[in-house]
């Protein structure tokens, strides 16, 4: 089987009557953030996205409160090219959506989390429940692995 583009699926998926309209308003979104990265000052570009776009009024997500802060000071320019682009936007709300992801100064994600004695208790008595297969397996890795950092280091 050759693998095939996401947008032949999306595309077959969107053809169907009943998912026209979700289609369609996924596809208005994709545009707008598009249109919100050549607008935006590229600072603010990289932590925001467009979120609901409704009767002319357009939710922004910042990462931040002060990224949110700076929108809403910027936001009668984003109406006026947002408008020079063709939206119809008369109304920008700007909402706060932090990002839970736990990162390191290099925005990478900590990949040597720690799990708790509860959570080793847990999974040890998963992987004692579960037949012989490939998520057994991988209990049992994260376990060892997990043994393997607790130990202290000399």
């Amino acid at each position: 089987m050759t693998a095939r583009k996401i947008n032949f699926y999306l595309t077959t998926l969107g053809a169907a009557s009943d998912q026209q309209g979700l289609f369609a308003q996924a596809n208005q979104l994709t545009l707008m953030q598009r249109a919100f990265v050549e607008i935006a000052p590229p600072q603010l570009a990289g932590c925001c996205t467009v979120g609901w776009f409704s009767e002319g009024s357009l939710t922004l997500y910042a990462t931040s409160g002060a990224i949110a802060a700076k929108l809403k000071q910027i936001s009668p320019s984003l109406l006026l090219k947002f408008n020079k682009k063709g939206y119809e936007v008369t109304a920008i709300r700007v909402a706060v959506q932090a990002h839970n992801h736990i990162m390191k100064a290099d925005n990478k994600v900590d990949k040597n989390l720690n799990i708790g004695p509860v959570g080793m208790e847990n999974l040890s008595q998963l992987a004692a429940g579960l037949p012989a297969s490939p998520l057994k397996s991988a209990v049992e890795s994260l376990l060892k692995r997990q043994a393997k950092q607790m130990v202290p280091q000399r």
